[in-house]
Parts: C-alpha cells; structure tokens; sequence
C-alpha cells in the first residue's frame, strides 16, 4: 500500500487516499491475518503428531568442557566421559575425499612414554553408529515417525585401536601424519537425549481378562516441554500413548526400572564452552508441514520435493536447484546414507531408477554443504520407495 501511495502525483489525492489506506483498512487487514494465524495455530493443535515433540540436537564439544549439571545435553556415548575408557576417539574435520583418503591411510603411529612406537589403526565410531540404530530402533517400537537424524558431526569420528596385540593407547600420544591438522583428539558429542528408569508406583487391578496390567507413565511428574517414549523389554507387550500418559501393557503386576528416554525440548547453551554447532533435525514448522506428516505424503511433483528440503532448514549451507530422472546416477554423487541401517527389503536400491537431486553451495565450507547434502537427500529418500536418491553439489 504504502509503496503505491507514492504512484499518486496529486498531493491532496495522496493525503486522501493514504488517510483512509493507512488508517482505515490497513488495521482491518491486520486484524484479519491475525484472526488466520489464530484459526491456523488452533487447527495446528488438533492436528499435531506426537512425532514433533522427538527432535534429536546433536552438538560437539571438548571432553573437558562437559557439564554433568546441564540437564540438557548428554554425551551419545557415556563412556565418552569416564576415566579410562577402553578406546581413543578422534574427530576428522576434512571433505568428503579427504575423509576417504584419510581412511585408506596406512602411516599412523602411537608413541608410548618410553618412546617406543606402535602401529595404529582407525575405524568409524562403532558407539555413535550404534547409538542412532538403537534410537532408530526406538522410534519404530514406540510408533512413532521417524526422521533422518543429521549425523554429519557424528560420522567424523573414529576410533583408533593398536594393530599389534591386545595393548591400550592410555597416555600414548597419536600421530596421524600429514592429516594431523584435520584431526581433534578432545573431542565429544552430545545429543539432548536422557535415559531414566521408572519402577511401578500403584496397585495395580488387572484388566477385564484377568491376565494383563496396564502400567501408566505419567508425564505430568515431568518436564512437560520434553518428548518420552518407553524402552522396549521383555515384559512389555504393547504401549500407547493417551492424554499425557504413555500407558504399557504387561504380564507383570509390578516392576522396576524399566527404561525410558526424554527428549528435551530446550537446550541450555550458558554451560562454559558450549559453544559448538547444533546439529538438528526439527526443521522449519509451518502448517502444511503438520498436515503431510499426520495424513501421510506423497511425492508426484517437483515442488512436493523443494518443499520437503525447505522444511529441513539447511539454506544455510546448500540450496536446491534442480532434480531430474536418471537410468544411472553420475560419478561423484553423494548417497543418501545417513539413513544406512533401514533395510530395504522390497525395494532393492540396485533396482530402481535414480533421482537426482543438484544442490548449489551457499557456505563457503566444502565439508558442511556435503554433509547437509547428504542429509537433505536422505530424509527425501523416506518418501520415495520409487527412486534412488542421490545428490550432486555445485
């Protein structure tokens, strides 16, 4: 409005037209956006999965910056921060092609107080692997949506282990060569995960068939900010999730720690030297976002897909340009692998035809716009069982 005042030549014309504009109907216009913000977040409420309250941070750190008293972030693996664990763990820094390189690398040495020196060698993190399988694992047995969790942070360590013998590397100081200036050997991971154990609280009535109990987990006695959901064991047989309770049913009248995992939904960043990049996977929220996430999604059109990456909230590093169908995918493509331990069993990857998905650098950083390359792609390749998803950066 204000931009088409200025077309008016006429003084008086103009005073007319922005006093009964500006005055008059631009407030009458604002209310209303406002009465639609209203009805939309109401709407939004009704409609909410419980799968938006489980997003998972992921942060680096050094070890000795680590604040046990911060009950917003956890290390990934707890042996991260005891005293004499039983492997040295590394962060790898470069690209993709350095990181490649870096793993066929064969001059590694430990050198001991003696000054003797000891082969070693370097394999992926096998604790950080497993851990986002294990909440994979989770996510799928409590029925909840899973979503790529983005493990570019994650995926840059290793562990390094003695190739002669059964020997441990405490106090021997690692030489990596010419990789030295790529390598951090201080370095932790921290996600925004907690797991708690929960016994039975009351006595319990078993249900109409005599058999079964119904154990709640209240989750009014917690932070109500946070997600929960409910290890699997043994003895439970089913779980579902009712007006703030998680209620689990079970053979066993009573029991004890039993396991759960929180989800914070607020990350205390004051504790000295938590400064480091969060990593997440919450994406942008908007309306449509919660509408295909509670009825489902299909992909048949080029913008369903730029919308899936928009929602990622990776603009930051990459942009997407293009996609286009391929009977093969290119040489130098990145895979969507972020999501390797979903089998795919009807749907054989070798099979299928290749979307292929070009990306446009915007952070100067090589390493940070492929990871967040692979990571886009990933979570598009959840909606497609038609096509193989790779990527190309330019």
């Amino acid at each position: 409005m204000k931009q088409r005042l200025t077309e008016i030549s006429d003084i008086d014309e103009r005073s007319v037209a922005k006093e009964v504009l500006l005055k008059g109907l631009l407030p009458a216009v604002k209310a209303l956006e406002e009465r639609y913000r209203s009805l939309e977040e109401r709407i939004r409420r009704e409609v909410e999965i419980p799968g938006s309250r489980f997003a998972v941070y992921t942060m680096m750190i050094r070890k000795q910056d680590y604040d046990p008293t911060n009950m917003t972030w956890f290390p990934v693996c707890g042996e991260d921060v005891q005293e004499g664990a039983r492997c040295r763990r590394i962060y790898f820094r470069g690209n993709a092609k350095e990181k490649r390189d870096f793993e066929k690398a064969t001059c590694f040495s430990a050198i001991d107080k003696e000054g003797n020196v000891h082969p070693i060698g370097i394999r992926r993190s096998e604790d950080y692997s497993m851990a986002i399988e294990s909440l994979y694992k989770l996510f799928v047995y409590n029925r909840i949506p899973w979503q790529t969790v983005n493990t570019a942070d994650l995926e840059r360590f290793y562990d390094v282990y003695p190739l002669e013998g059964e020997g441990h590397l405490e106090g021997c100081e690692l030489s990596f060569g010419e990789w030295d200036g790529m390598v951090d050997q201080d370095r932790i991971s921290l996600w925004n995960l907690e797991r708690f154990t929960f016994r039975c609280m009351k006595f319990m009535v078993p249900c109409l068939d005599g058999k079964h109990y119904e154990h709640e987990l209240n989750l009014e006695d917690y932070d109500p900010d946070s997600g929960y959901m409910v290890e699997g064991n043994e003895d439970i047989l089913s779980i579902r999730y009712e007006n703030g309770r998680i209620w689990m049913t079970s053979f066993q009248e009573t029991f004890e720690d039993w396991c759960a995992w929180r989800f914070s939904g607020h990350q205390d960043m004051e504790s000295h030297g938590y400064r480091g990049r969060v990593l997440g996977n919450a994406g942008k929220e908007n309306f449509a976002g919660y509408l295909a996430q509670r009825y489902g999604q299909g992909i048949h059109s080029r913008t369903e897909i730029y919308r899936i990456v928009e929602r990622l909230g990776v603009e930051e590093w990459v942009r997407l340009v293009d996609c286009r169908i391929r009977e093969r995918e290119a040489d130098g493509s990145f895979q969507a692998d972020m999501n390797r331990f979903i089998r795919e069993e009807f749907f054989p990857m070798e099979t299928r035809r290749v979307l292929e998905l070009t990306f446009e650098r915007v952070d100067g950083t090589v390493a940070c716009a492929e990871d967040m390359l692979r990571y886009a792609i990933s979570q598009v390749q959840l909606h497609l069982d038609e096509y193989k998803c790779v990527g190309i950066l330019i």
